[in-house]
C-alpha cells in the first residue's frame, strides 16, 4: 500500500511540475536578423509582459536571458506587443499581460553565419486560481544561408 501511495503521490507531483500553459515557437528571421519568440497562451492564463508598470510588486515579468557567444551581439532591448493593461485586486497594482498569444522581439548583430544562440525565458503564468513560475531553455540555429 506505501508502495502505491508513494508512487500515486509521484505521479501527482509530476503532472503539476510538467503542467505548462504556455507553448514557445523561438523563429529566426533572416531577413530582419531577428529572434521572434511566440508565446501560445492556454485558455484561461496569463502571461505577464516584459514591462510591466510596477516591476517591484505584482507578478514577475518575462525576461529574456542569452548566454554569451562570440558570434553574436544583442542590438537592443526586446520589443513586445502592447499588453492589456489593468488593476488586479489579487496583486493590488496596474499590470500587463497577454492572453491566447504574443509575440516578442529580440533583434542581434550576427559575426558568422552559421551558430547557435541558446539561453532562457523566465516568465510567471497565472489563471484564477494559482501562479507558476516558468524557466524555459532554449536553443535556436541562425542560419544566414537560409
Amino acid at each position: 500500500m506505501k508502495l502505491f501511495s508513494s508512487l500515486s503521490f509521484f505521479l501527482f507531483l509530476n503532472s503539476f511540475f510538467s503542467q505548462n500553459p504556455i507553448s514557445w515557437e523561438i523563429i529566426y528571421e533572416n531577413s530582419r536578423s531577428e529572434i521572434l519568440f511566440n508565446a501560445v497562451i492556454k485558455s484561461g492564463w496569463h502571461l505577464y509582459a516584459v514591462n510591466v508598470p510596477d516591476p517591484n510588486h505584482g507578478p514577475l515579468p518575462t525576461k529574456f536571458t542569452f548566454n554569451a557567444n562570440k558570434n553574436y551581439s544583442i542590438v537592443e532591448k526586446i520589443k513586445q506587443e502592447n499588453p492589456i493593461k489593468e488593476f488586479d485586486k489579487e496583486f493590488g497594482v496596474k499590470i500587463a499581460y497577454y492572453k491566447n498569444q504574443t509575440q516578442f522581439i529580440q533583434p542581434i548583430l550576427s559575426t558568422e553565419s552559421r551558430f547557435k544562440l541558446s539561453g532562457a525565458i523566465e516568465y510567471m503564468t497565472c489563471n484564477e486560481e494559482k501562479c507558476l513560475p516558468f524557466n524555459y531553455k532554449f536553443e535556436i540555429l541562425i542560419n544566414h544561408q537560409d
